[in-house]
């Protein structure tokens, strides 16, 4: 049985524009791969870090909601570990639905 979950992905902020894009395009492919309805995604924006992660105190972040079977936020955790450009993410279990919009979207950087 699916379940939807979501991830927020930290990503280092020096990255170019076609670094992030080839990031997103493997994220993309890594779902696609592996049968997974990706319902929605957002672009937070760099934000400032409470504290520094590998010398970095702002970070891109970027969400997703997807929808997959029990067993893929484990194999995405595997993905995302060894990904270099990943400072961080957290990968959740959510009751919301899969297309709706996070209130995130509206508050400024």
């Amino acid at each position: 049985m699916s379940k939807v979950y979501e991830t927020t992905i930290i990503v280092k902020p020096d990255l170019g524009n076609d670094q992030v894009k080839d990031l997103l395009n493997s994220i993309n492919n890594f779902f696609s791969e592996n049968s997974v309805t990706v319902g929605y995604q957002e672009d937070w924006g760099i934000k400032n870090l409470k504290f520094n992660i590998s010398k970095y105190s702002k970070g891109s972040y970027k969400f997703m909601r997807f929808e997959s079977e029990a067993d893929f936020p484990n194999k995405l955790d595997t993905f995302l570990k060894y990904n270099t450009d990943c400072l961080r993410y957290l990968i959740s279990k959510t009751v919301q639905k899969i297309d709706e919009v996070t209130p995130q979207i509206n508050k400024d950087n």
